[in-house]
């Protein structure tokens, strides 16, 4: 059962290239650092992120390159581009596993300072 829930600021991601991936670290070594190279939407690397982000949605999901499956990471393009976006993790408190992160969120727009 779940007994409390908060947000704290875990830290910070620093963006130089307008896009974000979120992945596995025991993925990472099968990222492939292609350049802008021919890969398509989708695919595990650079060029498939870049294709990815330059979609109209902007975000979405890459697969893995050997299976074919789905899930190897998630790529977006970071809201206005390069920064430092501060990054939050709801927790909660689970009577039976103890202080849990439920989400992350990444804040790219602040919507409240947007007119």
């Amino acid at each position: 059962m779940i007994t409390k829930t908060y947000t704290e600021r875990i830290g910070y991601c620093a963006v130089d290239s307008g896009t974000i991936l979120i992945t596995d670290p025991s993925y990472v070594s099968d990222f492939v650092d292609n350049k802008m190279g021919e890969a398509g939407v989708g695919h595990y690397s650079w060029a498939g992120a870049c294709a990815t982000t330059l979609t109209d949605e902007g975000a979405g999901q890459l697969g893995f390159i050997r299976t074919g499956g789905e899930g190897a990471g998630i790529v977006a393009r970071t809201g206005y581009g390069d920064g430092f976006y501060p990054v939050y993790a709801h927790y909660v408190e689970d009577d039976n596993w103890g202080k849990r992160v439920a989400r992350l969120e990444i804040i790219f727009i602040d919507e409240d300072e947007v007119n």
